[in-house]
């Protein structure tokens, strides 16, 4: 019997754990460290699963929706890499416009105005270290919420899963659709409102490289915001199954929109907005569960056999394969153009569109000003580019600021000075 169930043929597990070990070791030779992370804990899950003794209905249930995960991972890099090239228009000025129309000034600004203080060598205190854990845990949280679905209310399991898999396409489509800049972009780089400390970067960076730049993939992908959406839509699921038992979720849930406006990540407009697309997917979920369940009760249920049940474990073995491998290889193509073309994927490429149209209302900006010139100076535009930089260097505010100006601007003359 023993022999039987870890002959490879048939088993599941062996070919999957088979398959990862192998992607693992080749992505460990190949320095691929922003995957490997990944991949460990989805080899640690199936040995969790395995002593449970439900690796069947595991691989079954869960190994598309992980490489679905995965994808989506890749494709929040690919919308940013898609929105560089292509010149698309990145807006800035319409959710400030809403933030103040809502709050009457800036949260995240306000915020750590009130509670951002240096206290400790590290200039930050355990108050910070905790909302940047608080943030980090967005990428498991969900994951252990299906889990425990999946374990304990296995009738709710495809609803979880299909309310996912629709914030997470439609959060897509805003991302590609509404690319926004989040506020630690508008406050640092544009400089449209006092500075804002982006900390859980520097923690990130002092304690997991690897895991920070996992989170870089898309810069300007803050609305609407799938950190609020994913606990929000956790919460009413739990709501659904549990009531009051899940109060703890609903706790924390809450400080993770604290900790996403703090942290200068998302305005309350992205929140607002992350909350109504959790909502939304959830009812749109709902209803097509509900569809289902009635169309299998209006049918025989036919006795289940061992072939046709080993047939869709592998079935789903190998789609979940397929789709991990693509958004593997999407992740690796991203990689490679974030770290070999960096000047084309620098935060002074996209088009933000408001400085554009409305170029009049920031001309005594220096670092919109400087922005513009180092634009056109990464599309190749150098003559175009000279203007602004003349205007930054004359705002600059103090020494630093003028003569990065001037660096740029004796760069542009002389590439635009005739060759001879």
């Amino acid at each position: 019997m023993f022999k039987e169930k870890i002959r490879f043929k048939n088993s599941p597990l062996l070919v999957t754990l088979f398959f990862l070990v192998s992607l693992f070791l080749i992505l460990v030779l190949s320095r691929r460290f922003f995957f490997v992370p990944k991949i460990l804990m989805i080899l640690l899950v199936l040995i969790a699963v395995t002593m449970l003794g439900k690796l069947k209905e595991f691989l079954q249930d869960w190994f598309v929706f992980i490489g679905f995960i995965y994808l989506f991972d890749s494709l929040r890099g690919s919308i940013y890499i898609a929105t560089c090239k292509f010149s698309l228009p990145v807006y800035t000025m319409y959710v400030i416009r809403l933030e103040k129309f809502l709050c009457g000034s800036i949260p995240p600004v306000d915020l750590q105005k009130w509670l951002l203080h240096p206290r400790s060598p590290s200039g930050f205190s355990w108050f910070e270290k905790f909302m940047t854990v608080a943030h980090g845990s967005h990428f498991v949280a969900f994951l252990l919420v299906g889990f425990i679905i999946w374990l304990y209310k296995s009738d709710y399991f495809r609803f979880f899963k299909v309310s996912f898999y629709l914030v997470i396409f439609l959060g897509l489509a805003g991302y590609f659709a509404v690319p926004t800049v989040p506020p630690w972009m508008a406050a640092n780089v544009f400089d449209l409102f006092p500075r804002i400390t982006r900390f859980i970067t520097i923690i990130y960076n002092m304690a997991i490289p690897d895991i920070s730049s996992g989170f870089d993939t898309n810069p300007i992908a803050a609305m609407p915001s799938l950190h609020a959406a994913f606990p929000i839509l956790c919460s009413l699921i739990l709501w659904r199954i549990y009531r009051w038992k899940a109060a703890g979720f609903y706790l924390y849930s809450l400080l993770m929109l604290f900790a996403i406006v703090y942290t200068g990540e998302h305005y309350i407009v992205d929140v607002l907005a992350g909350a109504v697309l959790a909502i939304l997917c959830y009812a749109a979920a709902y209803k097509i569960a509900a569809i289902k369940s009635r169309d299998k009760k209006n049918q025989p249920l036919p006795e289940a056999q061992p072939s046709t049940e080993s047939s869709r474990i592998y079935r789903a073995v190998i789609s979940g394969m397929v789709i991990l491998f693509i958004g593997i290889a999407i992740g690796s193509y991203n990689r490679g153009q974030f770290l070999n073309h960096r000047v084309d994927y620098n935060l002074y490429v996209p088009r933000y569109v408001d400085f554009f149209k409305h170029a009049e209302d920031f001309k005594g900006n220096y670092q919109i000003q400087f922005y513009l010139g180092s634009h056109y100076l990464f599309m190749g535009e150098y003559q175009k580019a000279i203007p602004y930089y003349e205007r930054s260097l004359s705002l600059g505010r103090n020494d630093q600021e003028k003569e990065r100006a001037a660096a740029w601007l004796k760069k542009c003359r002389e590439l635009t000075r005739p060759k001879g």
